[in-house]
């Protein structure tokens, strides 16, 4: 396991105690590593995000509308 040095200020020690303590975490690094972890989730559950934003913001192709025009035909409802 690799260990790095990180410079914190006073007030944000005195948050990394709480959550300690709070949490329920055993030491600093175990909250460290569960916070660096939240992180990397919310990093991945961002970028699946952004690829679906990205492919619904395409416009669709002729091919692509016409099939969705007929599946609502078909389901009995209108396109708007």
């Amino acid at each position: 396991m690799s260990q790095i040095a990180v410079r914190l200020s006073e007030n944000e020690l005195k948050v990394l105690d709480s959550v300690v303590v709070e949490g329920g975490f055993r030491t600093r690094a175990e909250a460290v590593r569960a916070g660096i972890r939240l992180l990397g989730r919310d990093a991945r559950e961002e970028r699946i995000a952004a690829s679906y934003r990205r492919a619904y913001a395409a416009p669709l192709a002729a091919e692509e509308a016409q099939m969705l025009e007929t599946a609502a035909a078909l389901a009995g409802e209108a396109l708007v």
